[in-house]
């Protein structure tokens, strides 16, 4: 190995002798790092996706100018006859030369950690998904090196390796593009969709390391590294002679195994969910849904045999989703039909309500549409569900699960919304919140009689949606015999009400408090509300005002944006936003027997503001730091029945309190979808149906990119592109420096 080491370490210093390695790395992360931080500040992602993204096309580039010189320039010198009067191997010098430029190419790959570093200080990043983004690069990198390592070997010009090259590798990477694609026979698309290295990294960089994708980058680094090799061999053979005959079927018989071998590998089963949550592997709540089903269900997939390439890209996903659905359970049976090539099948699926769905593919001289079928549908005795349309892999577990879910209960549960007092208009307000509800929940509203009264008998979850006005005593005492007897209750009770403008300051928007009464209900459960405004500065989201022209979004203060506490309650949500929400407080010292959590608290650079009730979007209020501190805006609350051994008692009751209703009404949740997914999680920890509250967060919004202040996201976005290539140039010149004076020592005995 002594021959191979000495070949490694001498193409690794004609890199790091010279100053245009130091300049190849330095444009590498910089071009990187400038690429993510154009897309992360606006996305406000906390995610490297953005910049793997883009690593293929810059490395397309990359590559080839690092590798254009390896066998061209040496083969120009006369060094490469050299190499063959040495007792190595041919394969050894392609190996050493594949080897020295993988190494180069990865440690600037592998310096955009400082990325990540920085970005865990603003954001939670999903390291697994970032490891997964890393294995996947290295893979994406082998192919490409040994790409150029042939192309270099076909000429001795380094220019027209490098142009070779890059076409080379941009030809490859368009074939995966859907622009390119679309204008395809679905057929052709698909197989030239499998052959492109971007469609099998974008499923790595997911977070999901699947041995086909393994096996693919395996069978085209080998692919080329077989033709280097061949190459090579070629340049010390007479074409004549035997040897270079048996040379050529060599080459052809490696090329069909490495491509043999990448296109049967689709066939190998095996993946690793590397993502921090496991978003792209079954949850046991999904296990145990299905696991508690006592007879069989059928998952009926409906899919046109020739997807568009739009949707193609879904159907492995799905098609991985559903064998690892059989192979939990016994009790699932799954079924393919294609409806374009069977009448009774394209029948069948219309009866049920799968439609085919028309795709615009741009054709050779105009603009043509096919039809194409891609729908699920779930049966389960005499019950049938269906997805009409699969458009995305990601929330196909939760649909799936909500519906068998549905399915395989012998009753629903019942939410009463109390009415009466002013309360949200369920209907017109929550209209989104409602729709979810009743795929699991019997929904009805509940309104007291003339004397307050409350029929609330058969209800196992209670939601009061931000009553304004005053709720009579008789009413409260009802909610109290029903707490007292086991039940649940969602209380979003506000403590203003509006904002609206007054006439005359147009433009201007102002809240007043909300008179409903309830404190002393509440204070009966050691819960204070507060008749106060809660604001944050730093932790917010922002609101879209028109500036002439132009809607421009900025940041509103009284939107308060926070991470939910108690995962067991609230699920794995990221972050939710508040809508003018008030205070909440336990008292001191507690309730006894009640267990009290906190649930959603503001940042310490929140203020809860007493008398100051204007709200309109673009003020810049100073408050004294004092003032400022976490507020706490949520919590939920368990406590004993009246008698735990009486009839239809269940021993404990729950209870959320929330200072705000807006955050659940559709202005919100079409801003925030978070918020749907923390409130449905409340619902059902609630009516405790809480099995599918993991499910359900995992079909989130991506993670929030949140800094502290403008020094910080200048520090993280700065130190990112600037940090490591000056460490580079400094390495490089100290080195260079170091050589001129080698150089220029004069040496004597």
């Amino acid at each position: 190995m002594r021959p191979f080491a000495a070949l490694v370490i001498k193409d690794i210093k004609g890199y790091l002798d010279q100053p245009t390695g130091y300049i190849f790395l330095v444009i590498l992360v910089t071009a990187l790092s400038v690429l993510f931080f154009r897309t992360a500040l606006l996305t406000t992602e906390a995610s490297l996706r953005p910049m793997f993204d883009m690593l293929p096309w810059v490395l397309a580039v990359f590559v080839p100018a690092t590798t254009m010189r390896l066998v061209a320039e040496e083969d120009r010198d006369g060094t490469l006859e050299l190499l063959f009067t040495h007792p190595i191997r041919d394969w050894l010098i392609v190996l050493a030369k594949f080897v020295s430029a993988q190494l180069f190419v990865s440690a600037g790959i592998i310096a955009t950690i400082v990325v990540a570093l920085l970005l865990e200080t603003a954001g939670d990043l999903d390291r697994g998904a970032a490891t997964a983004q890393y294995l996947g690069s290295f893979g994406l990198t082998s192919a490409f090196v040994a790409i150029g390592i042939f192309t270099s070997g076909l000429t001795r010009n380094q220019i027209v390796a490098f142009m070779v090259g890059v076409s080379a590798k941009f030809i490859l990477l368009a074939i995966g593009m859907d622009l390119f694609l679309v204008s395809l026979p679905p057929g052709l698309a698909g197989v030239l969709q499998g052959l492109s290295p971007l469609t099998h990294f974008e499923k790595i960089a997911r977070g999901v390391i699947d041995l086909r994708d393994v096996v693919y980058f395996v069978a085209l680094t080998l692919t080329f590294l077989s033709g280097a090799y061949f190459m090579l061999r070629r340049k010390t053979l007479s074409h004549r002679s035997p040897l270079y005959n048996n040379l050529q079927v060599g080459f052809v018989a490696l090329v069909v195994l490495s491509l043999l071998t990448g296109w049967f590998g689709g066939a190998i089963q095996g993946r690793w969910d590397l993502t921090d949550d496991n978003i792209y592997t079954l949850s046991p709540a999904t296990d145990q849904i299905f696991s508690e089903i006592d007879d069989i269900v059928t998952l009926h997939l409906f899919a046109s045999r020739d997807l568009p390439v739009q949707v193609a890209l879904v159907r492995r996903d799905v098609n991985d989703f559903l064998e690892d659905l059989a192979t939990r359970s016994d009790r699932i049976r799954i079924v393919q039909s294609y409806p374009d090539e069977d009448d009774e099948a394209e029948a069948w699926a219309q009866q049920i309500g799968i439609q085919a769905v028309e795709f615009s593919l741009i054709g050779e001289e105009e603009l043509q549409v096919k039809r194409g079928f891609f729908g699920l549908s779930m049966t389960y005795l005499d019950k049938q569900e269906i997805i009409p349309f699969i458009e995305s892999a990601e929330p196909l577990e939760y649909q799936v699960a909500t519906l068998v879910h549905k399915m395989t209960q012998d009753s629903r549960k019942t939410i009463g919304f109390l009415t009466g007092h002013g309360e949200q208009p369920r209907q017109e307000r929550m209209a989104l919140l409602s729709s979810q509800l009743q795929q699991q929940y019997h929904l009805k509203d509940i309104a007291p009689a003339d004397d307050g009264s409350l029929d609330l008998d058969g209800l196992d979850l209670l939601v009061m949606a931000g009553p304004t006005e005053s709720v009579s005593t008789n009413t409260q005492q009802f909610l109290h015999k029903y707490l007292g007897d086991g039940g649940s209750v969602l209380a979003l009770i506000d403590s203003v009400l509006g904002p609206i403008t007054l006439p005359e300051s147009p433009g201007r928007f102002v809240v007043f408090p909300n008179e409903h009464g309830l404190n002393p209900f509440f204070e009966s459960y050691g819960v204070e509300l507060r008749n106060d405004l809660v604001s944050d500065g730093r932790l917010n989201e922002s609101i879209a005002i028109n500036q002439g022209s132009f809607v421009l979004p900025i940041p509103y203060r009284y939107w308060p944006r926070t991470k939910p506490l108690e995962a067991r309650i609230s699920g794995d949500v990221g972050s939710v936003v508040l809508g003018w929400p008030g205070s909440v407080d336990l008292s001191w010292p507690p309730v006894s027997g009640i267990e009290a959590l906190p649930l959603l608290q503001a940042s310490e650079s929140a203020v809860a503001e007493e008398a100051y009730f204007d709200v309109t979007p673009g003020e810049e209020l100073q408050f004294a730091e004092a003032s400022q501190g976490s507020r706490l805006m949520a919590v939920a609350l368990t406590g004993p029945t009246h008698d735990t051994d009486s009839e239809g008692g269940s021993g404990a009751y729950r209870m959320v309190v929330v200072g705000d209703s807006d955050w659940l009404a559709d202005f919100l949740l079409s801003r925030v979808p978070e918020n749907l997914v923390l409130g449905l999680n409340l619902v059902d920890w609630l009516a405790q149906e809480d099995a599918l509250a993991s499910i359900r967060s995992k079909a989130l919004s991506p993670r929030e990119l949140i800094f502290s202040s403008s020094s910080h996201r200048n520090m993280v976005q700065y130190g990112s592109i600037l940090g490591i290539p000056v460490i580079f140039v400094v390495v490089g010149g100290l080195r260079y420096a170091r050589r001129r004076r080698m150089v220029a020592q004069v040496y004597t005995k």
